[in-house]
């Protein structure tokens, strides 16, 4: 079982006999909405129950279903995850399982860089999905073999590419792993992962 249904199993076991499985949910796409720095894309939305949850893509999924489409799939492919990652950062919040669902503004791009910075210290760092921001930042810290790293930072298109999850399935409990940004705050929390966001709103 992968990360992501993982996650999907958890929220699912939460939801049982609520009636929120039964739940209505729609993926959109929103151009006007913040997007946090450090991975690309548009934001995929996800609205159920008057909330939305939020999946920044470069593959965006435009559909209604249900919450439960998402128990027992196999998620075979990135758009499916990605879908997936928003259904799942909505339902948390509703759920009051989540907080920070939304990106900061720019202006706090600069101070979340920094703390970021702080929070590695002089750590390897291994790459889960592009990060141009590290990767042009903390430059020499960075490794492309994760044996070598110290931490993991986790961004969410590395958690649904197929090289991502492969690599966060092989090391996740061997290696510290840091999940950026709202896209991927619905996973982390329910598997009690560590989640970088200090600004998300």
């Amino acid at each position: 079982m992968s990360t992501i249904s993982d996650a999907v199993k958890k929220l699912e076991e939460r939801l049982q006999h609520s009636g929120c499985e039964s739940g209505t949910v729609t993926l959109q796409v929103n151009y006007e909405a913040e997007k946090c720095q450090y991975p690309k894309g548009v934001c995929m939305e996800a609205v159920y129950a008057g909330g939305t949850g939020e999946f920044l893509t470069t593959d965006p999924v435009r559909a209604t279903t249900r919450v439960s489409f998402m128990f027992g799939a196999l998620f075979a492919d990135p758009k499916q995850r990605g879908a997936a990652c928003a259904i799942i950062n909505a339902v948390s919040a509703f759920l009051c399982l989540t907080r920070k669902v939304h990106a900061c503004t720019p202006d706090r791009y600069r101070q979340c860089r920094a703390d970021l910075a702080a929070e590695i210290g002089g750590g390897r760092i291994y790459l889960v999905g592009e990060n141009y921001v590290v990767s042009e930042t903390m430059r020499s810290q960075v490794t492309e073999n994760p044996e070598e790293a110290d931490i993991f930072l986790i961004t969410g298109q590395g958690l649904v590419s197929d090289a991502g999850l492969a690599a966060i399935d092989a090391w996740r409990g061997k290696r510290r792993m840091l999940f950026l940004g709202p896209s991927t705050v619905g996973v982390s929390g329910l598997l009690d992962q560590e989640h970088w966001c200090p600004y998300g709103r």
